[in-house]
């Protein structure tokens, strides 16, 4: 990582920086469901502003007709060149010989704003999930702060770390797995 971490910690301890990140768009989920549908399909609904107690069975996962979906929250954007860098990693991952991975372009990235009101519905529908962590100075402020919109929101209680390849777990991606746990109750899985 370049830079001083410390100094983004401490930019972001005296509230210098607490601005809000911009709002993504869903466009890549939106395709995925519409490439899986069927006849009988029906299109994913907004979430209603009050929740109802009613238990709804989970509908399938979707899989791209290549692999498996990741959702992934925290890229800046959903176009393919902010997939991509999930992609890179998945990559390094199998080049490490993680043979979990398997062949990295069969899984299909599909970026997810935090702000999504699919959020919860997709929760119950898709088993994997991602989150996405940068390595500039202002990284912990923004992770911490997608951990607790993931929490606040009903959002996945487990999650893979991932970031740009070749980062250490020593700092950054450790202090952001400790404050998953103890502060949101998530697991938030470090594979570096």
């Amino acid at each position: 990582m370049g830079g001083d971490q410390a100094a983004g910690l401490r930019h972001w301890a005296t509230g210098a920086a607490q601005d809000e990140c911009p709002e993504h768009v869903v466009q890549a989920l939106v395709e995925l469901a519409t490439a899986q549908g069927s006849a009988a399909s029906r299109p994913v609904a907004p979430a209603p502003a009050v929740p109802r107690p009613a238990v709804v069975p989970p509908a399938p996962v979707i899989n791209s007709k290549d692999g498996v979906a990741l959702m992934v929250l925290g890229l800046p954007g959903t176009a393919a060149r902010h997939t991509a860098r999930v992609t890179e990693l998945l990559e390094s991952w199998a080049q490490a010989g993680r043979r979990w991975v398997g062949d990295p372009h069969a899984w299909h990235v599909v970026a997810l704003p935090l702000g999504s009101p699919h959020l919860p519905l997709l929760v119950a529908q898709q088993p994997r999930w991602a989150l996405w962590i940068d390595d500039d100075l202002e990284a912990f402020r923004r992770g911490y702060r997608m951990l607790k919109q993931i929490a606040e929101q009903g959002g996945p209680g487990r999650l893979i770390a991932v970031h740009p390849p070749g980062m250490g777990r020593e700092g950054l991606l450790n202090n952001l797995q400790y404050v998953a746990q103890a502060y949101f109750g998530i697991d938030l899985l470090v594979m570096t």
